[in-house]
């Protein structure tokens, strides 16, 4: 294998590892916080498809070099499709780091109370009939976040009304005082490790990246 070829196998595994190994470590940071951080779902979903999209254009090379490449074109227009359909809306909700979801219902609730918008909880879902929002919450205990669904019934007012309840919810949140979080650190850790096999390869193959790169300069 020449240094051409070996350059390349580094940045392959590069592309493919660095990223998941970049996201495990910010959700690591994002846990490891004296309080919980609340981030839109929109903003969470965009760095989770930034970090897994190399994956799932990984198989791109092997289908073009065996002649399959016309394949790729229906199938990137209904990956396309699909993000999009997943996409969050702007005011659908929000992800909260480091809190139960027992607590953060908890939280939502003193919120709704002390903005004074009357609501009752029915089937684990929340529901503020004065402002046609119901609020529904799911959690990724292994990940230690909180997912808050809004769902508005007209659109009317939404804007107001979300910017007002995470206002609330943010100073909520700011005064929670938490113990250094266990999946903060294994997510930290396992994001570290990923990144050992990338940086070991750079280091073992040092001289041909140095090769490479003098090539291109002198060229």
């Amino acid at each position: 294998m020449d240094s051409v070829q070996q350059v390349v196998v580094v940045l392959k595994v590069l592309v493919l590892v660095a990223p998941i190994a970049v996201y495990f470590m910010v959700l690591g940071l994002l846990n490891s916080q004296p309080t919980p951080r609340l981030v839109n779902a929109r903003s969470d979903f965009l760095l989770l498809t930034t970090a897994v999209c190399p994956l799932l254009l990984a198989p791109a090379a092997p289908l073009s070099r065996h002649g399959y490449g016309w394949v790729l074109l229906p199938l990137f227009a209904v990956l396309g499709l699909a993000m999009w359909a997943l996409l969050p809306k702007h005011d659908s909700g929000w992800v909260i780091y480091n809190l139960s979801a027992a607590r953060a219902r908890v939280l939502l609730q003193r919120c709704l109370s002390e903005l004074g918008w009357a609501h009752r909880l029915v089937d684990g879902k929340l529901e503020v009939p004065d402002r046609g929002l119901d609020i529904r919450l799911s959690a990724l205990p292994a990940l230690r976040n909180v997912t808050c669904h809004l769902a508005f019934h007209q659109a009317a007012d939404s804007h107001r009304t979300t910017a007002l309840l995470r206002r609330k919810l943010d100073a909520a949140l700011a005064r929670q005082q938490l113990l250094p979080s266990l999946a903060g650190s294994c997510l930290m850790i396992l994001g570290v490790a990923m990144m050992i096999l990338p940086l070991w390869m750079m280091s073992r193959h040092s001289e041909a990246i140095a090769e490479v790169v003098t090539r291109l300069l002198v060229t």
